[in-house]
C-alpha cells in the first residue's frame, strides 16, 4: 500500500479511536506524569521544587508541599506513612491525577532513610515504589518491573501496584548543587552523548562482583550501536573525565567535579553508598552526583553481598535504549527496597523525539459546543512509530485520541541465516503478546534443531543468541519457491573464484564520526583496501586476507574533505613457485616455495612423475624454505607444488514442501548456491559471505490486514560476535590443615592442543591450605607458555575457610573459551569444585548475538478528532497533544497550543496588585477577581501546588498573596469562577518570576 493510501486508510480509522481510553498504555515520561513533594519547613526544598517545575514544565497542580520539621535523614514507618504517603495518595485522588503520575520527586530536605517495625530499614525512594516495609529485612522481595523492558504501568510490583511510582530524590549537599543536577538532568535530553560507560572491575574482591554481568551489558550495549561501555581493571575514578557513566565496586575513592556528561549514571558497590547525610565512613552517591552525574544510586544499610540489590550494569543498556533514568535504575535493580535513588529521573540522553503540529487556526481560536480539531504528528523515524495520542487539558489527561493497535493478519518475515520464519498477527494482540509468540515459534524443536538460535523474549525485545558449537561455519539456508514447481531441479554449491570481482560499499559513520564501509572477500588472497583524494594517486590502507564480510573503518578519513576508495585484488590464479633445490649438509634439499600470501599452497614430491606424494602443507601462503631430510635417501627425487583445493562444504535438502529448503555446512570461504534443471546452466540462487557469522533479516507486510501498524526490525545483519572472555570460576575449601605431601595440580589443555601442568605440593605439615592455593594462581600468572592469546590468566583470589580465583581466557569469543582444565589433589578433606571443565559458564556471553524489536503505529498522524467544549469551564485553557512512540520506551512527543471556549456568557478577570516580575518572595501583594454576574458561588485562586485560597458566594474578591508562601521562582496565577447555576469560568494564567 502506498503510504498516501495507508495515511488516507489510518485518517479514516482514527475516529474510530476516539473513545478508546487506555491508562496501561500510557508512559514515557514528561512533567505531566510527574509530581514534585516539596518540604515545607525547608527553604532549599521549597527553591529547588520550584526550580524543577520550571524546567520541566510541571503543571502548577503537580506539586505536592508537605511539612517536616524531623531532619533529613530518618523517619519511622507512621511518620513516613503520616507527612508523606497519605498526603501524597490523597493530592492524586483530589486532583484527579491518580492514573497520570507514575514519578514522584522528593525536593531534598526529606528524609531519605524509613524505619519499619522490628528495625527493618527501607529508602525512602524505595518504600514509594514497594509500599511501606515491603521488603523486609533481606526478604530477598524482588522487583516485577525490573529487567521487563516493558512499561511501568503493566509491570509494577505485585506488592503495591496501585500506589507504585518511581520514586527518586533531587539532593546534595547544597541548592546550588542540587539546581546543577536538574539542570543536567534536563541538557542530557536527546543529546546522544558520545562519550563512554566505563565498568571498572576494582581489585576489591568483595565489592567488584558485579564484573560477571559487565560482559552481557557490554554485548546488549554494543547491539545498540548508539553508545560505548567498556570495561576497566581500575581502582579509582580520580583520573577521569567526561564519562557517561561508572560503575565500581569502592567503600572509599575521590572523584573530580568533572568526570560526568550531563545524562550520566554512576555508582559504586559497597554497604553505606545511600547514606548521604548523617554518620557513615564511606564515600556515598552524592560523591558521584557533584562529579557531574545525572543519577546515582546507594544502599542505606547493610545489603550484604548481594547483586540483587544494586544496579545490574543493564542499566547502561536501557538508558541507550532510550528509557529516561528513573526507567533504567528501577528496571536494573531486582530487589531495592535498601536502595536510595538520587536522580533527575526524567533525563533521557538517548530518547529519540517525533514532532507534531496542531492544525491551523487553533492557536488561540474560540472553541465552542462540538469542536472539531486536528493534529499532525511524524515520528522520529520509521522504525520508532507513533502508536497513541492523548489530550491533556490545561496539565490533565482528558482522552485518547488515537491508538493504534497491532493489526491482525500483519505478516512478520524472518530469516536466520536464510533460515524462513513467518509469524501473522491476530487481532487484539499487545506487543509483548507478539515477542512472546515469535520467540516461542523460534524456539519449536523443529526450527531450534535446524538453526541452533534461542529467542528470550524481553518486553518489545527478542534476544537471539547461537548456541551452535561450530563457529567456524554456522548452518546456512536457502529457501527457493519456484523449485517447487520444476521438474528435475538439482543444486550445487560453488565456492567463489579468484576471479570474482570483491565489492566495497558505504555503511555510514562510526560514533566518532569516521567512514565505515562493507567490504566483501571472496577468497583468502591478499585484498588492499586503497584511498584516493583526486582518483589518480591510490594509497594502500589496509590489506586483508580473511575471506568473507569485512567491516572496516577508515580512521584517517575525518582529515579529508573527500576521500574515494576502491579495492585492488591480486592477480588471480597465479601458480606457485618451487626454486631449484640445493643440497646442505649431510644431504638435505633445500628450496623456497612461494605462493600468493593467503593461498595454501601444498609441496609434493615422486620418484617417477607420475605418482605424487604430499609431503607439506603452507596453510597460510607467502613464501617458505621446505627441507627435505630424507632426499639423500633416494636415487632421484621430483618435486613440484600446487594450489591447495578447499574443502567443499556440505550440502543437502532439509524440506521440499511448499518449496525447497537448501543448507549448507562446513564451508570455509564464500560460495554461490546455484539450481539447473539440466546440469549444465546454472542460475545463482543465493551468495553467502557471511559463512562464519550468521546473517539476519527482519520484516513486517500488510498481510492479509487493510494497513500496517506492526513493525520488526533487527539490531544487525549478522549477529554479533562477543567481546567477552570465558572464565570459570575454581572454589577451593579444607577443614584442617595440610599435610606434607598434599597437593594442588592443574592441568590446562589449551586449545592449541598443548597441555600445561601446574602443580603446587606442601612441604611442611599444618600450613593452611591456601597457602597452597595461592601458589596455584601465582605459577598460572608467571608460566610463560600461558602468557600468549591463547592462554589464561587467573584473578580475583580470595582467600578464607573457602577460598577461590576465576580462570580467565586472555582472549575473548567461544573457541578461545575451549580451554579444559582437570583438577586433581591430595589432602584429607581437601576440594575444589569443579573438578573439571571448560572457561563457559558464562556461555551466553560467548554465543553470537542479535536483538528483535517490535513496535506498532504509523510513521506520522494527521488525527481529526472532536472535542465537547461543553465539560470545559469556559475562559483560556492549553490543549497537550502527547503522542508515544509505539515501543516499550514510549518516548513522548508533545505540542501544546492555547485556546479560549466561550459558551455562556460568564466571564471574569484576574488583576495583579503589585505582583510584578522579580517582585521579591518576602513581599505581600494581592490579585483581584471580578466576575461579570453577581450569582457566584465560588472564586478559586490557583497557583504553584494547587488552590492557593477561595471565596464563596461573592462576586468580587481581592485574595492576599504572600511570597513566603511560595518561594523565589516562576508561578503561574489564575482563577476558575462558579456561578451558582453550574457554569465555570477560567481566567487567562499570568506568569510571575519571584525573587528571592
Amino acid at each position: 500500500m502506498a503510504a498516501s493510501q495507508l495515511s488516507r486508510v489510518l485518517a479514516a480509522l482514527l475516529f474510530a479511536f476516539i473513545l478508546i481510553v487506555t491508562f496501561n498504555a500510557r508512559a514515557g515520561g514528561s512533567g505531566l506524569n510527574t509530581i514534585v513533594v516539596a518540604n515545607q519547613a525547608s527553604s532549599n526544598s521549597c527553591l529547588l521544587a520550584n526550580y524543577y517545575c520550571e524546567r520541566r514544565s510541571i503543571p502548577p497542580e503537580n506539586l505536592l508541599k508537605i511539612y517536616w520539621g524531623g531532619g533529613n535523614v530518618s523517619w519511622t514507618d507512621s511518620e513516613f506513612v503520616t507527612n508523606l504517603l497519605n498526603p501524597l495518595l490523597e493530592s492524586l485522588k483530589n486532583r484527579q491525577l491518580t492514573n497520570q503520575i507514575d514519578y514522584v520527586v522528593l525536593s531534598m530536605d526529606i528524609p531519605y532513610r524509613t524505619i519499619f517495625p522490628n528495625t527493618n530499614i527501607n529508602s525512602t525512594t524505595s518504600a514509594l515504589f514497594y509500599g511501606q516495609g515491603a521488603g523486609g529485612a533481606d526478604a530477598g522481595t524482588t522487583n516485577s518491573y525490573a529487567f521487563s523492558e516493558s512499561t511501568f504501568q503493566k509491570s509494577k510490583p505485585v506488592s503495591f501496584p496501585t500506589n507504585s511510582f518511581l520514586a527518586t530524590m533531587i539532593t546534595s549537599d547544597s541548592l546550588s548543587n542540587a539546581k546543577k543536577l536538574v539542570d543536567r538532568g534536563v541538557e542530557s535530553d536527546g543529546s546522544f552523548p558520545g562519550q563512554p560507560v566505563v565498568l571498572a572491575k576494582s581489585s576489591d574482591t568483595a565489592r567488584n562482583i558485579r564484573h560477571r554481568a559487565f560482559d552481557n551489558a557490554i554485548f546488549n550495549s554494543d547491539l545498540l550501536a548508539v553508545s560505548t561501555v567498556i570495561r576497566k581493571n581500575q581502582d579509582s575514578p580520580s583520573s577521569q573525565s567526561g564519562l557517561l557513566g561508572y560503575q565500581t565496586g569502592l567503600p572509599y575513592f575521590s572523584i573530580s567535579s568533572n568526570t560526568f556528561v550531563p545524562g550520566a549514571i554512576a555508582d559504586s558497590f559497597t554497604s553505606f553508598g545511600g547514606i548521604i547525610f548523617g554518620n557513615n565512613d564511606q564515600t556515598n552517591l552524592l560523591a558521584f552526583i557533584n562529579a557531574g552525574a545525572s543519577g546515582s544510586y546507594g544502599t542505606v544499610a547493610e545489603p550484604g553481598t548481594d547483586t540483587q540489590k544494586f544496579p545490574d550494569p543493564q542499566v547502561y543498556f536501557y538508558q541507550a535504549r532510550g528509557f529516561n533514568i528513573a526507567e533504567s535504575y528501577y528496571q536494573s535493580v531486582n530487589a531495592p527496597y535498601l536502595g536510595l535513588t538520587v536522580a533527575e529521573p526524567l533525563a533521557s540522553p538517548f530518547a529519540r523525539l517525533g514532532s507534531g503540529s496542531w492544525s491551523a487556526g487553533v492557536s488561540n481560536a474560540f472553541l465552542a459546543g462540538t469542536a472539531p480539531l486536528s493534529v499532525h504528528v511524524n515520528a522520529h523515524d520509521a522504525t520508532r512509530p507513533i502508536q497513541q495520542i492523548d489530550l491533556f487539558i490545561d496539565g490533565k489527561f482528558y482522552s485518547t485520541i488515537t491508538n493504534i493497535s497491532p493489526a491482525g493478519g500483519n505478516k512478520i518475515t524472518l530469516s536466520l541465516n536464510g533460515y524462513p520464519i513467518s509469524y501473522t498477527v491476530t487481532s487484539n494482540l499487545a506487543l509483548q503478546s507478539i515477542v512472546n509468540d515469535v520467540a516461542s515459534l523460534i524456539n519449536t524443536a523443529s526450527n531450534f534443531n535446524l538453526t541452533k538460535i534461542k529467542a528470550i523474549p524481553r518486553g518489545d525485545r527478542i534476544e537471539l543468541q547461537s548456541t551452535a558449537t561450530n563457529h567456524q561455519a554456522f548452518p546456512f539456508f536457502v529457501s527457493e519457491e519456484a523449485s517447487a514447481t520444476i521438474t528435475g531441479a538439482t543444486y550445487r554449491v560453488s565456492y567463489l573464484p579468484e576471479t570474482f570481482k570483491p565489492r566495497l560499499y558505504a555503511t555510514g559513520a562510526d560514533r566518532s564520526g569516521k567512514f565505515e564501509m562493507n567490504v566483501e572477500i571472496p577468497t583468502a588472497l591478499n585484498y588492499a583496501i586503497q584511498a584516493s583524494t583526486n582518483l589518480v594517486d591510490w594509497t594502500s590502507i589496509m590489506t586483508n586476507s580473511t575471506p568473507g564480510l569485512l567491516s572496516f573503518t577508515d580512521p584517517e578519513s575525518l582529515q579529508y574533505p573527500k576521500r574515494f576508495y576502491r579495492v585492488a585484488g591480486p592477480t588471480p590464479y597465479l601458480p606457485p613457485k618451487v626454486s631449484v633445490p640445493t643440497v646442505t649438509n649431510g644431504g638435505t634439499f633445500s628450496m623456497m616455495v612461494e605462493s600468493q600470501p593467503g593461498q595454501p599452497c601444498t609441496v609434493l614430491y615422486s620418484a617417477n612423475q607420475i605418482d605424487w606424494i604430499p609431503v607439506i602443507t603452507n596453510q597460510s601462503g607467502g613464501a617458505f624454505e621446505f627441507l627435505d631430510a630424507t632426499a639423500s635417501t633416494v636415487s632421484r627425487r621430483f618435486y613440484r607444488a600446487w594450489i591447495t583445493p578447499p574443502t567443499m562444504p556440505a550440502f543437502s535438502v532439509v524440506a521440499t514442501n511448499p518449496s525447497s529448503l537448501l543448507r549448507v555446512d562446513s564451508a570455509v570461504q564464500p560460495y554461490t548456491v546455484d539450481i539447473s534443471t539440466n546440469g549444465t546452466d546454472w542460475v545463482s540462487l543465493a551468495t553467502n559471505f557471511t559463512y562464519r557469522q550468521i546473517s539476519m533479516a527482519a520484516n513486517s507486510t500488510t498481510g492479509n490486514a487493510s494497513y500496517l501498524t506492526t513493525f520488526v526490525r533487527a539490531s544487525c545483519s549478522t549477529f554479533l560476535p562477543t567481546s567477552a572472555c570465558g572464565y570459570q570460576e575454581f572454589k577451593l575449601s579444607k577443614v584442617s590443615p595440610l599435610a606434607a605431601g598434599d597437593y594442588l595440580r592443574f592441568a590446562i589443555a589449551k586449545t592449541n592442543g598443548q597441555s600445561v601442568i601446574i602443580a603446587a605440593t606442601n612441604q611442611t605439615a599444618g600450613v593452611h591450605y591456601t597457602n597452597l592455593v595461592a601458589e596455584i594462581v601465582s605459577m598460572i600468572n608467571t608460566n610463560p607458555l600461558l602468557q600468549s592469546e591463547d592462554g589464561v590468566i587467573a584473578e580475583d583470589f580470595s582467600a578464607g575457610n573457602f577460598s577461590s580465583f576465576f580462570l580467565r581466557a586472555r582472549s575473548s569469543g567461544h573457541a578461545a573459551s575451549g580451554v579444559y582444565v582437570n583438577v586433581t589433589k591430595k589432602g584429607s578433606g581437601l576440594t575444589a569444585l569443579p573438578s573439571s571443565g571448560t572457561l563457559r559458564v558464562n556461555l551466553a556471553d560467548l554465543q553470537p548475538r542479535n536483538h528483535l524489536y517490535v513496535a506498532a503505529g504509523a510513521g506520522q498522524i494527521n488525527a481529526n478528532f472532536t472535542l465537547d467544549t461543553i465539560t470545559l469551564p469556559d475562559g483560556y485553557h492549553e490543549l497537550t497533544a502527547v503522542a508515544y512512540e509505539g515501543s516499550s520506551v514510549r518516548t513522548q512527543t508533545r505540542t501544546t497550543v492555547p485556546v479560549r471556549v466561550q459558551n455562556t456568557s460568564l466571564t471574569a478577570t484576574m488583576t495583579l496588585l503589585g505582583l510584578t516580575n522579580n517582585a521579591s518572595a518576602q513581599g505581600s501583594y494581592q490579585i483581584q477577581i471580578a466576575a461579570s454576574t453577581n450569582n457566584i458561588s465560588s472564586i478559586k485562586l490557583f497557583t504553584t501546588g494547587g488552590a492557593m485560597a477561595v471565596a464563596t458566594n461573592v462576586s468580587n474578591v481581592i485574595f492576599p498573596v504572600h511570597g513566603t508562601n511560595l518561594w523565589a521562582g516562576l508561578h503561574p496565577f489564575y482563577a476558575l469562577v462558579e456561578a451558582a447555576a453550574g457554569q465555570k469560568y477560567r481566567t487567562r494564567t499570568e506568569w510571575i518570576r519571584m525573587s528571592p
